[in-house]
């Protein structure tokens, strides 16, 4: 038997090698070639065509289109050309015949990475904005790709009324201020900017950083060192410790757990994109594309035919932009989630669910600022009488001030998020936060453990079955830390690090080796990491934020949820019907 027809790689090194390699190294039969064996080909073993950044794309397209025109290519089978270019805008090409057996895909390598990149760590990770937190991004170094990090950044930054802040430190800072002023006039409409120094960044007074991102052009041990130093600077300065993600190129990350230090995080854009599912399974596009399916839906629900209009077009065949605002709005559900203290499981583990009026108001504001955001990154302004020309937009204002039928459109967009999460077999399911009280010097035998712990979930599992747990702890204690793994092996719960001192001195307190790694094991599965002023800070958060609160029996009083369960000695003391 035949195996299935390769992927035929052409273009400039390196990046078709890294393509090449990543296809391999995800068990996919990938072939390079030159272009000047493009006719040599048997055309029934060319399916797929990634072009890698070549010098001449549009001279390859039009030597696909000739064979295909003069029937040496199969008629059956279309083939897929997928033209990978460094950054957007993507390069002229002719225009094709849509009825014409090449299709083609564009595919911007930075934007992408910027997408995954801020899938993988959204904003929303290093903070908690229900409890009035809001984001500060900071990126040290502007070399590609943090530019496309930034725009990605600045259309997912909002998650609530108050201003988020995004800090941009170089070496030459006024260089990148006049950039951004050139390139983008309207992004200060979105967010605080700051341009600082990368030598010495001021950071007092400002809104905790929440997030980082280095992206330097030195070598890896420089960037690394940039990345401690930023990271003292910043837990000396405001005291708190958030990820910093480190852009490490074709370099490869290795190390044990124990290793880290709790924050700094490597990430290779390129790596990311090369790999099969984003290159070349759409993987990071399934909302997207599903966001397209309900539009086309709605359109067809109108009587009129979605094949006739331009936003309307197959996925396969939708023209970049419109693809872009599909998935600037799917990669903002996410945020939309956060907000609710929602998740997404499987389908069929939920019912039906709604949000709630409160929830679909404060969502509607937050989807006007992210409709918003995309607009003035386009380049529109206010004014009082839309003109596309002219990049004029009426509704370019505060939520408030919208007339109640605009304010219907983004009530209707928040409305229809389980619907089209159902669309990609998703259901929305409540978290039930579940905080856990630090217990220095406590821990649990293997029957303490069974008698305890093992009973305390089953439950809460119980008692909630319509919710999804979610443990907050510190992970500073041997006891915390064996209630949060139970809970994550035995009831599938997420993970909410809790952060009152900075993570050194968090590592510092532990009493040994096996404690300080047990401590990052965890800490690396983390979905979230939130960041406080101190312990009253952190009290606080556990009052108004936790549903439950999980402690000792002998644990001093102090603000707490209205429900408690204490673990003593040899039993469970609930405060509250279970």
């Amino acid at each position: 038997m035949f195996g299935p027809p390769p992927i035929h790689v052409l273009g400039s090194a390196p990046l078709v090698d890294q393509v090449v390699s990543g296809l391999r190294e995800g068990e996919r039969v990938a072939v390079q070639i030159p272009q000047d064996q493009l006719e040599t080909i048997r055309p029934r073993r060319m399916r797929t065509l990634v072009l890698a950044e070549p010098s001449d794309p549009a001279a390859i397209l039009a030597c696909c289109s000739e064979r295909r025109r003069v029937g040496r290519w199969s008629r059956g089978t279309p083939l897929r050309v997928i033209l990978m270019h460094r950054r957007d805008p993507s390069p002229e090409l002719p225009p094709l015949d849509p009825h014409h057996s090449l299709r083609l895909e564009t595919f911007s390598v930075e934007t992408r990475a910027a997408r995954a990149l801020l899938t993988a760590w959204p904003l929303h990770r290093g903070m908690d904005p229900r409890f009035g937190q809001v984001p500060h991004l900071l990126l040290a170094g502007f070399e590609h790709p943090a530019p496309a990090v930034l725009l990605q950044a600045l259309r997912l930054i909002q998650y609530g009324e108050a201003r988020p802040t995004v800090t941009i430190l170089d070496i030459d800072p006024q260089r990148v201020a006049a950039i951004l002023s050139k390139d983008y006039p309207q992004a200060g409409q979105i967010a605080e900017l700051r341009f600082d120094r990368l030598d010495r960044p001021a950071l007092e007074g400002l809104p905790p950083v929440t997030q980082a991102f280095v992206c330097l052009p030195d070598s890896l041990y420089r960037v690394v060192d940039t990345a401690r130093s930023l990271a003292a600077t910043i837990a000396q300065v405001q005291g708190v410790s958030p990820a910093i993600l480190v852009e490490i190129g074709d370099s490869v990350a290795d190390g044990e757990v124990g290793d880290w230090d709790g924050q700094i995080v490597p990430v290779s854009s390129i790596r990311e994109v090369c790999r099969p599912g984003v290159l070349l399974d759409g993987v990071g596009d399934e909302m997207a594309q599903s966001i397209h399916r309900h539009y086309r839906d709605s359109i067809a629900a109108q009587g009129r035919d979605p094949d006739r209009e331009p936003a309307g077009q197959p996925w396969e065949t939708l023209p970049v932009s419109y693809r872009q605002a599909n998935r600037h709005q799917a990669d903002h559900l996410w945020a939309k989630l956060a907000l609710t203290d929602c998740g997404a499981v499987a389908e069929e583990m939920v019912e039906s669910f709604a949000f709630t009026p409160l929830e679909v108001e404060r969502l509607a504001v937050i989807e006007h600022q992210r409709w918003a955001a995309d607009r003035y990154l386009d380049g529109w302004t206010h004014a009082p009488e839309r003109d596309n020309a002219l990049k004029h937009h009426p509704q370019l204002i505060p939520y408030a001030e919208l007339s109640e039928s605009m304010k219907d459109l983004d009530r209707f967009a928040v409305r229809g998020v389980p619907s089209l999460l159902a669309r990609s077999g998703l259901g929305v399911v409540r978290m039930l936060i579940l905080a856990i009280a630090d217990a220095p010097g406590a821990a649990l035998d293997r029957r303490g453990q069974r008698r305890l712990l093992r009973p305390l979930l089953e439950r809460l599992v119980r008692r909630y079955p319509d919710r999804a747990l979610v443990c907050a702890s510190t992970l500073g204690s041997a006891l915390a830390r064996q209630l949060v793994r139970a809970a994550m092996e035995r009831a599938g719960a997420g993970l909410f690090w809790l952060l009152p001192e900075p993570i050194p001195d968090l590592l510092a307190r532990q009493a040994d080796s096996a404690s300080r790694v047990d401590l990052l094991d965890l800490a690396a599965r983390a979905e979230r990491r939130i960041g406080f002023s101190g312990p009253v800070e952190l009290e606080r958060w556990q009052a108004e934020r936790a549903e439950i609160l999980v402690a000792l029996d002998n644990r001093p009083e102090t603000p707490t949820p209205a429900k408690r369960v204490r673990i003593g000695r040899r039993s469970l003391v609930w405060d509250f019907e279970y």
